[in-house]
């Protein structure tokens, strides 16, 4: 249902930026740029492959996925979160539960996922702060750092407060009122699995250097995705330079963070680059084409990659009814 509503509303607000603007002008850039616009995807991979390992390096040395396991599970997460309306959430699972099927150890892999979101988090946070940085050294305007300052406290307290949820014991609570309502065994095994993720992710804690180059890491990956940015500008005729790709990837990234459930940012990203984009002079058509744009390189490569995953699905449940079939 949330979901749903997310979807309408950012539905509703892309809709409301047609309105306004029209589409004949958003359309002739974009068709301005033509096949070419296709090369955005070319951006993907690497990305991806920078975040694969960003999630990597927070498992234990010894028990460190292989690179060609953990890339494409990390795609297929990403995937879904591009894709379908899971606020950012089910594709997380999704990669953990695609390594999971490929027999890497569930609590492992569970703890290192969480602490992957939470490195994802802090990522947003300072690469919206360096956008912001960039934003009032070119434009100016005392409101404006001390709204984008606001907007990243309140950022860093949900952080500071999710971390504290992992390593204080946040789970295992959890686990524990969950267990009420099932069966002895279950009860044991649920709580018994919450303590042990939760040792496992105080052990990556206790190795803020993994911490520091995982996010490092994703901070690399939002800078190779700037350079879409430029890209597209170019080829509607709008030539920008790095700086303003830093700017828009950086304060939108922070502001569709922070619109989780609208899926996707539908809307939302929308309305942010239009608002950036106001403040460095620059024509909404040409903001809402960028921001189409770059979902080109969000949803094309991402379709493959749900097949895939379908498809890990499929093997998986089969296995299982072949297990049952054979007892």
């Amino acid at each position: 249902m949330r979901a749903a509503l997310g979807l309408a509303v950012g539905v509703g607000l892309l809709t409301a930026m047609f309105a306004w603007r029209g589409i004949d002008a958003v359309a002739g850039l974009l068709l301005e740029a033509g096949a070419a616009m296709l090369l955005v995807c070319l951006f993907d991979p690497p990305a991806q492959l920078l975040s694969a390992e960003s999630w990597r390096s927070l498992f234990p040395k010894d028990s460190r996925p292989l690179r060609r396991r953990i890339f494409p599970a990390s795609w297929m997460g990403s995937a879904v979160n591009s894709l379908l309306p899971v606020a950012t959430i089910g594709g997380e699972i999704v990669k953990a539960r695609v390594l999971i099927l490929w027999s890497h150890p569930g609590v492992v892999t569970a703890a290192a996922m969480t602490v992957d979101k939470t490195v994802q988090a802090i990522a947003v946070v300072l690469w919206g702060l360096i956008g912001a940085a960039i934003l009032v050294a070119a434009v100016g305007g005392s409101d404006i750092a001390l709204g984008i300052l606001a907007g990243a406290a309140l950022l860093i307290v949900g952080i500071a407060g999710f971390i504290a949820v992992q390593v204080k014991g946040g789970f295992s609570a959890m686990a524990r009122k969950i267990a009420r309502f099932i069966d002895a065994d279950g009860d044991l095994a649920l709580v018994e699995n919450a303590e042990a993720m939760e040792r496992a992710m105080r052990e990556i804690y206790r190795h803020p250097g993994r911490i520091l180059w995982a996010t490092a890491l994703r901070l690399l990956e939002r800078v190779v995705l700037a350079g879409e940015i430029v890209l597209v500008a170019h080829l509607m005729g709008a030539p920008m330079g790095i700086a303003e790709a830093v700017i828009l990837k950086g304060v939108i990234g922070a502001i569709r963070g922070m619109a989780f459930a609208v899926p996707g940012g539908l809307g939302v990203q929308e309305g942010g680059y239009v608002a950036i984009g106001a403040l460095m002079g620059m024509s909404p058509d040409l903001m809402i084409a960028l921001s189409l744009a770059t979902r080109v390189r969000e949803i094309a490569p991402s379709i493959p990659l749900i097949a895939l995953w379908q498809a890990v699905e499929g093997r998986a449940l089969m296995r299982r009814r072949a297990g049952k079939a054979g007892r």
